[in-house]
């Protein structure tokens, strides 16, 4: 690729990671269209994401000249990574040579990505293998391996570019899920991990057992049951998240809550007597963030309410 041509893709990478931010479906299928388009489309994008990542725990550091059309002064540096990405292109190329300047040339080549409640964000391993992080997730990635993968709490929907030579990897705490040409979500809560396949198949190994997921499977892993439980999954609830949508057939109240926490960005705790309580149905999440709980509460069959530190569900026969 030439040079001049580098430097339009890098731009273009640049303006995707800003629409992306807030991004709705129809961004998200074009952005998957302009990765199939060149190889080196998902190299630059991650080139342009690391780079940010690098330059964000920098920035408190840093005094950034504006440039002239700029708004704010040079005491008043940005507050945000997504700010930080709207400046000027002067300050963009510099900033990035300084990133590239700092960066420890011995580090370790995994790096941490962390969403806040409420927040999404995509990950860019290589051509045809995206990871989406739900709020309140964190991970760890490889620069030097786009095949392997860290779970550490959360949860996250896999679009994975099958290769018989290089498994895909994911690391679940002691678990581990081996990609087959799928795709696949996997929640990694207190106690518990979850896996359902949307697309292909998956191998989840978990202490001797080794257990083949279908589409249309799910498995639940919970450490002090023992044995790990396969169900069925419908194929359109797997990562439904994504579209705003949270379905269910049957799973418990505690399931439920801790959804509804990373989608709405806020911390709900469910009273023992009604966690394990089924719930079927679906839920469209609707932008209003916690005011959404108050809506819900009639079709969950709960009381919702403040509590210290977030929100607090009790059966709706209990006190308030």
């Amino acid at each position: 690729m030439a040079f001049d041509a580098k430097d339009s893709v890098r731009a273009q990478a640049i303006e995707w990671h800003i629409r992306l931010r807030h991004g709705d479906d129809a961004a998200w299928d074009a952005f998957a269209e302009w990765l199939a388009v060149d190889p080196d489309h998902a190299e630059i994008y991650d080139e342009i994401e690391q780079t940010d990542l690098a330059i964000e725990p920098l920035l408190s550091e840093v005094t950034f000249l504006e440039a002239a059309n700029d708004t704010e002064t040079p005491a008043d540096p940005p507050t945000s990574r997504w700010h930080w990405w709207g400046l000027g292109g002067g300050a963009l190329a510099a900033s990035i040579a300084a990133a590239a300047f700092l960066a420890p040339q011995g580090a370790t080549s995994r790096y941490e990505v962390v969403t806040a409640p409420g927040q999404r964000e995509i990950v860019t391993l290589e051509a045809g293998t995206l990871v989406t992080l739900n709020g309140s997730t964190r991970m760890t990635f490889d620069r030097k391996d786009p095949r392997f993968a860290s779970l550490a709490a959360g949860e996250a929907l896999f679009q994975v570019q099958h290769d018989d030579a290089r498994p895909f990897a994911l690391e679940v705490g002691e678990s581990r899920v081996e990609d087959l040409g799928t795709v696949f979500n996997v929640v990694r809560d207190a106690g518990e991990v979850r896996v359902a396949v949307a697309e292909g198949k998956i191998l989840y190994k978990s202490g001797k057992e080794a257990i083949p997921l279908q589409a249309g499977q799910a498995l639940l892993d919970r450490s002090s049951a023992g044995a790990v439980r396969v169900t069925r999954a419908p194929i359109n609830s797997v990562g439904a998240w994504q579209r705003g949508r949270l379905v269910y057939t049957g799973e418990p109240l505690s399931q439920v809550a801790a959804d509804l926490g990373r989608a709405l960005g806020v911390r709900i705790t469910v009273a023992p007597d009604i966690a394990d309580r089924p719930f079927s149905g679906a839920i469209a999440i609707d932008g209003s963030g916690s005011d959404q709980l108050k809506r819900l509460m009639p079709a969950l069959n709960v009381t919702i309410a403040p509590s210290a530190g977030g929100w607090a569900m009790k059966s709706s026969g209990a006190g308030r």
